[in-house]
This record gives C-alpha cells, structure tokens and sequence, in this order.
C-alpha cells in the first residue's frame, strides 16, 4: 500500500508540473500572438460615401477653389513649407502592426470635378499621408497638378474612418522632386503623423501603403534595390520592389521601424525591343522620391 501511494503521489505532481507548463506556455502565446481584428475593405463603398461627403461640400460652397490652391502652387514653388518635424525612432513592426501603422496615417487624396460624359461628379485617386498631427500632408506634384483640360472643384483628403478634410493651402511644390505638401483643415482634430527617416539604405526592407485603381490602404512589401538620378530633372529617385500602380501616388513607403523613407512617384516599364512597348515586358521599376528631397522641405524641430 504505501508503494502505491508513492507512485499516485508521483504521477500527482508529474501531472501538474505538465498543466502548469502549459499554462505558462499558452499564457505567453496569447501575448506574442495578439492581434487586431481584420475588417474586409470595400473600396467602392469607401470612395462613393467619400464622393457624397465632397458633394455636400462643394455645394454648400465650404471647400477651396482649385484656382486659390493653384495660385498657392506657384507662389511656393520650390519653397520650404515652414513645417517643424521632430525625427522619431521605434521599434520594428511585425507585417500585420506596419498595415495598422500606415493605415492610420495614410489618405486617399482626391480632386473633384464634373463629368463631361455624366451629370455626376467624379473624385479622382492618389494617395498621401500626414507628417504633422496639426494637418500636414505630403503627396505628389502631379497629383496637384493635373491636366487642365479638366475644370476641378477643389482637393480634398480622406482618412481609414471616411472622415473628409478640406485641402486649405499648398506649402510648398516642387515639380523637379515630384512633392507637395499640404495644409488641411482638421477643425481641432489631432491627425496621427508618420514619422519621418533622416535617410534612406539600399537595401532595406520596406512597406508601400496607397490606392492603386481605386483598390483603398493597399500594403505591399520589398526592399529599396537601387539608388539613381532622373536623367530629365537630374533629382535622386531610388526604385523598390514593392508593387504599386496608378493610384497610389504619393503613398508613403516607410521602413520596417514604420519612418518614412519615400514618397510612391511613378513606374517605368522596358520592353524587349525598347522604349515603344513592344516586344515581352521584362522589368517594371518602382520610382519613389526618396525621404532626403523631402526632408529639404520640412524644418527639424529642435527639442528644449
């Protein structure tokens, strides 16, 4: 009798010594694995209540003209947009943290304007993002400036939530390094800034977020593979293996710590037998203007 009780006694604490490990462990998953819910995106719905909120806008005549916005274009061409940036470090972001991160961040940047085929009023699709929770944002030049053929309204922002922001000013333009910044009105509300990097490396993992056709806080993933100069404005552009498309312009593209390192510009596509797209296409580069142009045109906060 007493061996038997021995032995129960044994496998007694054998058996809770292996639920309390477990505990533990399980414990600790729940931390290293906790993530935020997903919401499936519907870009149509998203634009077309964006669209009413603008048309609501327009009519009671609380937005911008695109006149006033392109006379701001000009008078601070090239010029520094007076905005003090504090430079920020954090800590590396799994690939599901950085959507979260960006998305927070990053607008869908639209003009609007009358459909010369419809009765409708149309929004068009670019991409930006806030630098300054007081209403900052960056985008591209030619996303501010586009084809005069077509009579535009005014420019506007739009956040995750649908929430609409009237462009106010244009702080600064400059056609050679492909950026705008922009003022809009936030009637109090604090924006949440992307931080920005004082450079950017070869080589270094990055995350794109924009709205290529329409397709709203579309993330891809690569690494900055070179480091060039434009040939027509003698500006540097570097190239990453991120996807993006029409759309996304003006999206930011951060590194895997969440700090800007560029700004999505353009893509260039070549073709077996050259420039006139024939032949099989054999490589599509990525252009983004790289975060040290930007940075000439923001000032660094300097910290009491």
């Amino acid at each position: 009798m007493k061996f038997n009780y021995i032995i129960y006694l044994t496998l007694v604490v054998i058996f809770n010594s292996c639920n309390s490990t477990k505990n533990i462990s399980e414990a600790n998953e729940s931390v290293v694995f906790e993530t935020q819910e997903d919401e499936a995106e519907n870009s149509s719905e998203f634009v077309k209540a964006a669209s009413l909120k603008i048309d609501e806008i327009v009519a009671s005549n609380k937005h911008i003209p695109f006149k006033k916005l392109k006379e701001d274009r000009v008078k601070n061409y090239e010029a520094n947009s007076g905005v003090e940036i504090v430079h920020t470090m954090s800590e590396k972001k799994t690939g599901h943290e950085m959507y979260y991160h960006l998305q927070k961040s990053t607008l869908y940047i639209g003009s609007s304007y009358l459909c010369d085929q419809c009765p409708n009023v149309h929004l068009s699709a670019a991409s930006g993002f806030v630098i300054h929770e007081d209403g900052v944002v960056v985008t591209n030049y030619h996303v501010i400036s586009p084809k005069d053929t077509i009579e535009y309204d005014g420019l506007f922002a739009v956040d995750y939530d649908g929430n609409v922001y009237v462009v106010t000013e244009i702080l600064s333009a400059s056609k050679a390094n492909d950026l705008a910044i922009l003022k809009v009105e936030t009637n109090g509300k604090k924006l949440t800034a992307l931080p920005l990097a004082d450079q950017e490396l070869v080589g270094e993992d990055v995350y794109m977020m924009g709205h290529p056709f329409k397709n709203t806080f579309f993330m891809t993933k690569g690494i900055i593979s070179r480091k060039f100069v434009n040939s027509k404005s003698s500006k540097p552009r570097i190239s990453i293996t991120a996807d993006f498309g029409i759309g996304a312009s003006g999206g930011p593209v951060v590194n895997d710590s969440g700090q800007v390192v560029g700004v999505v510009s353009a893509t260039r596509s070549y073709y077996t037998e050259g420039a006139n797209r024939k032949g099989d296409l054999q490589l599509l580069l990525k252009i983004v203007i790289p975060v040290s142009e930007l940075n000439k045109y923001v000032k660094e906060e300097v910290l009491k």
